[in-house]
């Protein structure tokens, strides 16, 4: 077979930035929505728990079809379950939006097994880390994008405007990418084995059993990834309800979050394919994403956009910059014929993390304030980076 690692990492990117857009834009437009769909400070935590709630499902079943359809058209696939459920909001149903948010989700599932699968087979192992690390960035160029594009369609035109910018950019990805489905997706031309669904391809866990360091990888990446999500659903709202900016500047703020994991991501990757010691990278993004959480609650009216948009960039850089050197750490530690079934159970975990933990949030924050959340926040970052090290590495 003819690997293409650099037509691969180009189609998995830009299928990762759209499907990180869409699941994003919600976020950025909250304080901009209609109270009828109920997307206040409690509300959007509900509404970023059911979306993950489905990507938790989706990213297993997923693993499961990717032998059938391939990759590349499962992702496509995806992108347009997701643009469905985005568009329920122009709706403005309160329930019609949950039922869009758990859609959302579903769509968003492929990613992660998909874009493991196809990276893992053209690039080379030794670069490996850095390319995963790139993929992954997908989710701050979307966020970015989002973070910049939307509040200043929404100030001009309105929501529906702005919604409905990121429903084409999507329709036109999924055409985009088309030509080089036919050269990446080999599963097209390969025999059809018959279709079974069992209870555990639903429920993966038991993908854990690939390697025995994967279930400490799961846990530190489902505390993570409950940082990450809680900071991409409540930055806006916290700046703009809290502190008192405006969202225009809030979505400055959020894409400086999300430019400054982008270049994380790609540091990460090159320092762990040189490094080669990805535990300790790891551990220290939690670390780190304490220091910036407590930074960012301090926070308020009288803080200066300087010091903010430094603030949202360390939160962004540490929060989500880990993606790429876990993933690309899976992948290396289980065995080839592994990577969906193994990446697909570790995923669940992590979407788990961010089913509860935006929910959890938004119920501190409804209960005492953001004082106490983000003093939640710091501690659960700080057990997911002591869980690295529970166990001796494996070979």
């Amino acid at each position: 077979m003819q690997t293409r690692p650099n037509t691969a990492l180009g189609v998995t990117l830009l299928l990762q930035s759209v499907a990180a857009a869409l699941f994003m834009t919600t976020a950025v437009l909250a304080p901009a929505l209609p109270p009828s769909l109920g997307l206040d400070e409690a509300g959007i935590g509900l509404f970023g728990a059911v979306t993950f709630f489905g990507a938790m499902f989706g990213s297993p079943l997923a693993a499961i079809f990717i032998s059938r359809s391939g990759p590349v058209r499962l992702t496509q696939v995806g992108l347009l379950l997701s643009a469905a459920g985005l568009a329920a909001l122009l709706l403005q149903s309160w329930w019609v939006a949950l039922a869009g948010a758990l859609v959302i989700g579903l769509g968003y599932g492929p990613n992660a097994p998909g874009g493991s699968l196809l990276l893992a087979r053209h690039t080379p192992p030794a670069r490996r880390g850095l390319y995963f690390s790139i993929k992954q960035s997908g989710v701050p160029i979307g966020g970015a994008l989002v973070g910049l594009c939307l509040p200043l369609l929404e100030a001009a035109f309105g929501w529906q405007v702005a919604l409905a910018f990121v429903l084409v950019l999507t329709g036109a990805t999924v055409v985009l990418v088309q030509p080089w489905r036919i050269l990446l997706d080999i599963e097209r031309t390969q025999p059809k084995q018959p279709l079974q669904v069992r209870f555990g391809d639903v429920i993966p866990l038991e993908g854990m059993k690939a390697h025995p360091l994967l279930p400490f990888i799961s846990f530190t990446a489902f505390a993570y990834g409950a940082g990450q999500m809680i900071m991409f659903t409540y930055t806006v709202i916290f700046l703009t309800e809290q502190a008192g900016f405006t969202l225009i500047d809030a979505g400055v703020a959020y894409a400086v979050m999300q430019g400054a994991s982008f270049a994380m991501r790609i540091v990460a990757g090159w320092v762990n394919d040189r490094w080669r010691r990805p535990r300790p990278l790891l551990a220290a993004f939690g670390v780190v994403t304490a220091v910036g959480i407590t930074l960012l609650a301090q926070v308020d009216g009288g803080t200066s956009f300087p010091v903010v948009l430094m603030v949202a960039g360390l939160c962004g850089a540490a929060a989500a910059g880990w993606n790429g050197v876990y993933l690309a750490e899976v992948a290396r530690i289980v065995p080839h014929e592994k990577i969906a079934a193994a990446t697909g159970a570790t995923v669940f975990c992590t979407y788990f993390g961010l089913v509860v933990g935006p929910a959890l949030f938004g119920l501190a924050v409804d209960a005492d304030g953001y004082g106490l959340a983000y003093g939640g926040l710091a501690i659960t970052a700080l057990i997911g980076a002591a869980a690295v090290f529970a166990r001796k590495p494996v070979p």
